[in-house]
């Protein structure tokens, strides 16, 4: 699904119209586009009656159209005019003419009552600040007597603001809003989002020159997005053809975190992956996750020591992608790991080290240009943002997956600001650092280089969890590994880590439950449904 800033929304409309394409068309396709997803998402011998709020604006005119439609469709279809207009007087004989019935405001409650849904056409995307008192009245009272029934908003819930994404208090809360042509920016922000319920677009039948001409690439991800960029999978495949990940991380305090990484990218399809851990977890991670195999790092005190960096940089040929961080701490020797693996500085002349495998000392360590994509996560984040001028030194692709406690360590943006403008604060350090950057948290944003971004519609607290993101972080790393780009995986990986935790939540019963081993149990299911 397309995502728009309003104002670019009224100049998209604008061009098109000044080009042939006029209002009355677009207002024409908006209003039958709605009735048909309403009638095919709804529609059953127990939901057949609707109930159309009319405002004075577009998305009046758009409900007006929806109610003929659906009239025609099977439906009982009445509009309550709630703003008089004269401009919808043909549309409401042509309501009349299909069946339909239209009543003041006077009739509301006991229309109200008959209606098995009703279609908000109130207020549109121009609304801010204060709503009128006689609006707020209607839209109080609609909600008081429409407990049950199906409520679905025409372009936004009346009373939101499209811009900042803030709501009025008597805005009637959605159950399914459809937008048209595109996702309007406020309403991915708090409060407005928690009033929207499900999203969806319908297209105005704008000419592609004109959509071409407006759309800068931003996305709200969903399940079509995600399908295009994930690999192909063949059957006459093997191991190698899905890429080959090591996910660098642990420590004796955190040991899990590399194991649910490693877990998760197997369970995106990666062909092999490979856990470099310290030696003292080695035990514990080989009993959770027998899939991977191992290579054994040095390590102080059970975290990774700066003298490990020459037993991983010879692994690292022929890898498709590095995860580094889950796990990690944040000890000073770790750093000057970190600091020689990914930029070949700050490091000791390595001897044979405590790698697992067979002799490595024959193969040549890796350089910052010769290195494989990187993700880097929790702890590496923190390390990173210790290194002076670190984005100019990574010469690969990479994605970083910060929460907005990290982010701040990073930008040196409080976590008010992040929080207060997540998209474009996200937008911004992706192109400046020149990488992929997941601002992870309620509504995941995903920038990239070339100033995009995907905003995933999904909050929840089943999130709110230690370990989720170490499966986030697997689950990009592991399609990275199969030759998705940083973007696309990024994307793609928000999107299945989230719909994993609605199906988790929905097998264990309580968002509260929910454990971060749950989301890689539950991403099978997760792959079958997109697959179907």
């Amino acid at each position: 699904m397309k995502l728009i800033s309003v104002e670019k929304m009224k100049q998209l409309e604008s061009a098109a119209n000044d080009g042939g394409y006029s209002y009355e068309k677009m207002m024409a396709k908006a209003g039958t586009n709605l009735a048909t997803v309403v009638h095919e998402q709804y529609y059953s011998a127990a939901t057949s009656c609707v109930l159309g709020l009319v405002g004075g604006g577009n998305n009046g005119g758009d409900t007006l159209i929806a109610l003929t439609a659906l009239q025609e469709a099977g439906w009982t279809a009445c509009a309550v005019i709630v703003k008089e207009d004269t401009q919808w007087q043909s549309l409401i004989e042509k309501l009349n003419e299909a069946g339909g019935k239209v009543a003041g405001l006077d009739q509301l409650e006991p229309e109200l009552k008959k209606a098995d849904l009703v279609l908000d056409g109130v207020i549109g995307t121009g609304f801010s600040g204060s709503m009128r008192e006689d609006l707020a009245g209607v839209l109080n009272k609609v909600a008081k007597l429409a407990e049950g029934k199906v409520i679905v908003a025409v372009d936004c819930p009346s009373g939101t603001d499209c811009v900042s994404g803030e709501a009025s208090p008597s805005i009637l809360k959605a159950d399914l809003t459809v937008s048209m042509e595109a996702i309007k920016i406020g309403m991915l922000r708090f409060p407005a989002y928690d009033n929207c319920g499900d999203l969806k677009t319908v297209d105005l039948g704008i000419p592609t020159k004109f959509l071409k001409q407006f759309d800068d690439g931003d996305r709200v991800i969903d399940s079509d997005m995600v399908k295009d960029f994930l690999p192909e999978r063949k059957r006459n495949s093997h191991k190698g053809t899905y890429g080959h990940l090591i996910v660098c991380g642990g420590c004796v305090n955190y040991a899990g975190a590399p194991v649910l990484s490693a877990r998760s990218a197997y369970r995106a399809g990666a062909g092999l992956v490979e856990s470099a851990l310290p030696e003292r977890i080695y035990e514990s991670a080989t009993a959770n996750n027998p899939e991977s195999i191992y290579t054994l790092l040095e390590d102080e005190d059970g975290v990774i020591s700066e003298n490990a960096a020459g037993t991983l940089l010879k692994r690292l040929s022929g890898v498709d992608c590095l995860l580094i961080g889950p796990g990690f701490g944040t000890e000073d020797t770790s750093f000057r790991f970190l600091q020689r693996v990914l930029f070949g500085s700050n490091g000791k002349t390595q001897a044979a080290g405590a790698g697992f495998v067979p002799d490595t000392n024959t193969k040549k360590e890796m350089g910052p240009e010769s290195m494989p994509p990187l993700v880097v996560d929790a702890d590496g984040l923190r390390l990173l943002a210790k290194v002076e001028n670190w984005s100019k030194k990574i010469k690969v692709p990479f994605v970083l997956t910060p929460h907005p406690g990290e982010m701040s360590v990073l930008t040196g943006l409080s976590v008010e600001e992040i929080q207060e403008d997540r998209i474009n604060v996200a937008r911004k350090f992706a192109q400046e650092w020149n990488g992929t950057l997941v601002l992870k948290g309620a509504l995941t944003v995903v920038a990239s280089p070339d100033g995009k971004v995907a905003v995933m519609p999904f909050a929840s607290s089943a999130l709110a969890k230690a370990g989720t993101g170490d499966v986030l972080a697997g689950l990009i790393a592991g399609l990275i590994s199969q030759g998705v780009s940083t973007y696309q995986a990024a994307t793609a990986g928000v999107w299945l880590h989230a719909k994993a935790a609605v199906l988790a939540v929905r097998e264990n019963g309580s968002e509260r439950s929910l454990l971060a081993g749950d989301l890689i149990q539950a991403l099978p299911q997760v792959f079958n449904e997109l697959d179907d």
